[in-house]
């Protein structure tokens, strides 16, 4: 009888484990850096938007960016010069996320910011990775000078 009490707890145990494994991976919770901006115009041409910003300024393919459980985020651009890091670390100080079933809502306290709030559908690929759709017919208080219809970012879990 011990030894069935003992094999149902490690039974337990494990599915415990691999739920809350699967859980945190499955989760915008942690650090990411971004792997790939697809940017998709009206016209269904596509533009990779991060190897133009990489090549003008080689210190964006360093940007880690990380959220917190609490709503808070954060961008740690180390390679970046100060008065850049500056600006990019002040962006999201006062932004908030949130989920609400597959999208993600970023809402923007910065008076600054052109960009109040934001929505993405959010899809997960395996454990390491992310994708962001963020359509701009949803988001109609979002300045769409590119005329672009969306941009697609991958991000990779550090």
């Amino acid at each position: 009888m011990k030894k069935i009490n003992r094999l149902y707890i490690l039974l337990l145990t494990l599915a415990f484990v691999s739920i809350t494994a699967f859980s945190d991976a499955q989760s915008v919770v942690g650090s990411w850096k971004k792997k790939e901006d697809i940017l998709t115009k009206e016209n269904g041409k596509t533009v990779s938007t991060l190897k133009m910003l990489v090549k003008n300024m080689p210190c964006f393919a360093n940007i880690i960016y990380t959220f917190t459980a609490d709503g808070k985020m954060s961008e740690q651009a180390k390679d970046c010069t100060i008065a850049l890091q500056k600006q990019i670390a002040g962006q999201l100080k006062a932004s908030r996320w949130k989920m609400a079933g597959n999208k993600l809502i970023i809402d923007v306290a910065d008076a600054t910011s052109p960009v109040k709030h934001a929505e993405y559908q959010i899809e997960f690929i395996g454990s390491n990775e992310m994708r962001w759709t963020f359509n701009y017919a949803e988001n109609p208080g979002v300045p769409n000078i590119t005329r672009a219809r969306q941009m697609q970012t991958t991000y990779t879990r550090l």
